[in-house]
This record gives C-alpha cells, sequence and structure tokens, in this order.
C-alpha cells in the first residue's frame, strides 16, 4: 500500500531509522533538504511494516489510491486543509453514487430468475455475463447508471453466466455480453454485444413505461 512521511512528524534521524531497514521494497531515502522520503511508486502490495515501526508515527498510507492522492497533496502543501476536505468529500459524493448505481442492478441466478425476471411486475432487462468479459466490464457503469434513471419502471440485473449456465443455455448465450429484455415474462428484445449509451437508451426506451406526468394532457392530444 502506498506511503509517505509527514514530515512535520519525522524527527529526521535516518540512522535510527528503523523503516528504513525493514521497507522490503527500499522504497524510503533521505534527502539533507526534504527529509525521510518514501517513493510511493514502490510501495505496491506491500503490507506496510513501515508504519508499524515508526517511532514517531510520521509514516501515513492509504489503501485507496484515490485517498492516498489526496493525503499526499496535502502533505506535500500542493493542497490547502480546505482545498483536501472538498476533494474528500467530492470523492466520498462520487464514491455514494456509484454504490447507489450498483445497488439498483440485481444479480440473478437460476434460483430466483423466475420471480425476479419471468414474474416481474416491470420490463426487466438481463445482462449477461461474466468476470473475465473486457466488453462486459466496459458497459457495466453505463448499465448501472441507467439502472438508476429507470427505477421504478424498468429493473436491470445481471447474471453471471460462469455461475449459472443452465440459464444461460436456455436462452442460448454464445457471445457476451447478451442483453435480454421480458416484458410481461415473455422475451420482447434483445442485443449482443457492449452497446454505447445511446443504443441501449433505445433497447430500454422499447418497454420503458412513460414517466408519471409525461403523459399528454386531452386537451394536446390531436384529433
Amino acid at each position: 500500500m502506498p506511503a509517505i512521511v509527514d514530515p512535520a512528524k519525522c524527527n529526521r534521524n535516518w540512522e535510527q531509522c528503523f523503516p528504513a531497514r525493514v521497507c522490503p521494497e527500499n522504497a524510503l531515502s533521505f534527502h539533507a533538504a526534504s527529509g525521510v522520503l518514501i517513493d510511493h511508486t514502490l510501495c505496491g502490495d506491500c503490507p506496510g511494516p513501515c508504519v508499524n515501526f515508526c517511532d514517531g508515527y510520521a509514516i501515513m498510507y492509504d489503501r485507496d489510491p484515490a485517498s492516498f492522492d489526496i493525503m499526499r497533496r496535502q502533505i506535500q502543501e500542493e493542497l490547502s486543509a480546505d482545498d483536501a476536505l472538498q476533494a474528500r468529500q467530492e470523492l466520498q459524493a462520487a464514491a455514494d453514487a456509484q454504490l447507489a448505481a450498483e445497488s439498483s442492478v440485481l444479480d440473478v441466478t437460476l434460483d430466483n430468475f423466475l420471480d425476479e425476471v419471468i414474474n416481474a411486475d416491470m420490463p426487466v432487462v438481463v445482462d449477461f455475463w461474466a468476470p473475465w468479459c473486457g466488453p462486459c466490464k466496459a458497459m457495466a457503469p453505463v448499465f448501472e447508471e441507467l439502472a438508476t434513471e429507470y427505477a421504478s419502471r424498468v429493473k436491470f440485473v445481471k447474471l453471471n453466466t460462469e455461475e449459472e449456465p443452465q440459464v444461460a443455455a436456455q436462452f442460448q448465450i454464445t457471445s457476451i455480453p447478451t442483453l435480454l429484455v421480458f416484458q410481461g415474462g415473455q422475451l420482447v428484445d434483445g442485443a449482443v454485444g457492449a452497446l454505447p449509451r445511446e443504443q441501449l437508451v433505445q433497447l430500454v426506451d422499447r418497454v420503458a413505461p412513460p414517466v408519471v406526468g409525461d403523459e399528454p394532457d386531452d386537451d394536446e392530444l390531436i384529433v
């Protein structure tokens, strides 16, 4: 995990710097002008023994790369405390939005496919995917965004073809990602391949009921 030295807490005693001696990546160095430094690009997946062995608790770390970058920039005085706080709040807001989007997509299996898809009380878009599938991963963010946008009108679900080969075989899935659209328990539409957002929206709009309030008034209807 990436780490950095807080110069405000470091005593600059390089000869007695035990973390430097135990670092398996030799990431620590000493410079007369700046004191003890850590090349965080060398840290990799190291569990961070340096953090535990620093008597002055001057070594800081964060497992999340984006959060670490904010901390690094604040320690190096590239960001003020207020700017760092705002950056962390924006990062958390983005994480919350991503979690909300992901929670809008349900994972379905052989056991719940009938209840969640066939017997659903709204149109359902099923994404047949697999963890190793690059195009599946590329389309996933758009799929999750639309799940949030169409919430309460269209259900978005994902089925892992590696874990549920019986369902994939039942619908003759030979290429992924494959999208199948169900309405009233019937397969009504579908597409193969990672669709761009515009095409995915078109696929969903063909079955999505109108937003409440979007229906034209009787006075607006053309007779």
